[in-house]
């Protein structure tokens, strides 16, 4: 029955197809699908066999312009990717197409890779974890890609992460928020893992001394792998026990629709209280850090519930990339008078950053499509679009004989490089060996200035353990 109800559902919405080259940013081609050929057939052997990344130059001149696997023509390679721009967090993964969209066209306008242009084939999941696992497989078995590019939809990507390995379609570029995109050899993030952005919370707290704190988490995979990352990380980060930093060791859980968060700061009051009664400590009711592994739409929620009651914690509060958003300073004023923070895995587009030649580039070559009203600080929209480049970066490295083994060869085999110049350095190894997959493992953070701007506030610090529970 539910196999029945996802299939009517992937049937009645047709894929984004997007060939840019020159015109207008929403200009799309017609993607023929050859309907004599059977579902499934880009399987594990569609790559026609092992290939070597590095080419002879007599291969690379017989393979321009002719087809080399699933996908990949004379003139064209087929990408496709799930994005969640409707659903309960499209104000943080809708605007990741855009980075990836604008990334695309800029190369497809210089010529595309190996004189192949890039065509994109996306679906909107919602962010609902069957649906995007069914969207993948069509892309796989009907729409017939070669590759998937940043699919920043990551419930879906969780879903079919064992599809995606037995089919042996690779997924370059994603936005590393769930930890199974660094376990999968199928999947390349160029974001930092939510654990790891856990652990360097971590780091910045015992940097800012502080003695304790409160964690409100969202009851959602990414929630939940952050507060499980907090209460494993504090005994060799902190050296001390969870329950004698935490105020509650199972935080606050909250729903990606929670209706009020006075009872919520009433709890971390009340706890904390009794936490700092029983450590000896002035009983205010006031932790000294309060994290917020939580959606935007909460958190601005949870500043304005704190504002009516005049809460705020000793020393700081504030989260990781999903808050780092314009939107959240302009909604509540308190997030300036109080100096919320917030973190990113890239250069952002703020302060002395702005004069890296990488970042004007990139908030040039998205307002060009999208206009200057959107908010290229948006790290999810910033890691799309280096996503992009880390993709064209594989398939450019691996020569114009494409197949899957070879991208995957390439991906592998990827050192020290700046993905459009936006990432720290990323390495990547087979999974299973060396660091892996885990390619970004640092995050900077930002704090709201007392004008309502994001500045930056400490430079990129390292997860002390990429890869631990």
């Amino acid at each position: 029955m539910a196999t029945t109800l996802l299939a009517a559902a992937c049937s009645i919405q047709l894929p984004d197809i997007e060939l840019v080259s020159g015109g207008a940013p929403g200009a799309t081609g017609g993607a023929a699908l050859d309907p004599n050929a059977p579902a499934g057939e880009q399987g594990a052997t569609a790559s026609g066999g092992a290939q070597s990344a590095a080419v002879t130059g007599a291969q690379a001149e017989r393979c321009t312009g002719q087809p080399t696997d699933v996908g990949v023509t004379a003139d064209t390679i087929k990408l496709g990717g799930t994005f969640a721009t409707s659903g309960p967090v499209s104000n943080i993964s809708g605007p990741i197409l855009k980075g990836v969209k604008s990334y695309f066209n800029k190369i497809n306008e210089a010529g595309g890779v190996h004189g192949r242009k890039i065509e994109l084939v996306w679906y909107d999941d919602g962010w609902d974890a069957q649906r995007g696992k069914g969207f993948i497989k069509r892309l796989v078995e009907q729409d017939k890609v070669f590759a998937l590019a940043v699919a920043p939809s990551s419930n879906g990507l969780d879903a079919a992460r064992t599809y995606l390995e037995q089919t042996n379609v690779p997924v370059f570029g994603t936005s590393g928020l769930i930890e199974s995109q660094f376990e999968t050899p199928m999947q390349w993030p160029v974001g930092t893992g939510t654990k790891s952005s856990a652990r360097i919370a971590l780091v910045r707290m015992k940097q800012l001394k502080t003695t304790n704190a409160a964690v409100i988490w969202l009851d959602l995979l990414a929630g939940r792998q952050a507060m499980d990352a907090v209460r494993n990380g504090i005994k060799p980060i902190l050296g001390r026990e969870p329950r004698d930093f935490l105020m509650n060791e199972g935080g606050y859980r909250v729903s990606i629709s929670e209706p009020d968060f006075g009872p919520v700061w009433a709890r971390i009051q009340d706890d904390t209280r009794r936490w700092q009664q029983a450590h000896g400590e002035q009983v205010d009711g006031r932790p000294d850090f309060v994290m917020f592994a939580i959606d935007p739409t909460n958190a601005i929620k949870a500043l304005q519930a704190a504002e009516n009651i005049a809460f705020r914690p000793r020393v700081g509060w504030g989260g990781s990339a999903p808050v780092f958003l314009d939107l959240v300073p302009q909604s509540t004023r308190y997030a300036a008078e109080t100096g919320f923070m917030a973190g990113t895995s890239y250069y952002p587009p703020i302060g002395e950053f702005l004069n890296r030649p990488a970042v004007k580039d990139y908030v040039t070559t998205v307002q060009r499509y999208y206009g200057s009203d959107v908010d290229v600080k948006n790290p999810y929209l910033e890691g799309g679009y280096a996503g992009a480049a880390l993709t064209v970066e594989v398939l450019r490295r691996a020569g114009p004989c494409l197949t899957r083994d070879a991208v995957i060869e390439t991906a592998n085999s990827i050192k020290d490089f700046s993905a459009a110049g936006l990432t720290p350095p990323l390495t990547y190894q087979p999974v299973g060996e060396g660091q892996g997959h885990y390619g970004n493992i640092a995050a900077l953070t930002v704090k709201v200035d007392r004008n309502g701007r994001w500045a930056l506030e400490a430079d990129f610090i390292k997860d002390p353990s990429p890869g631990a529970d």
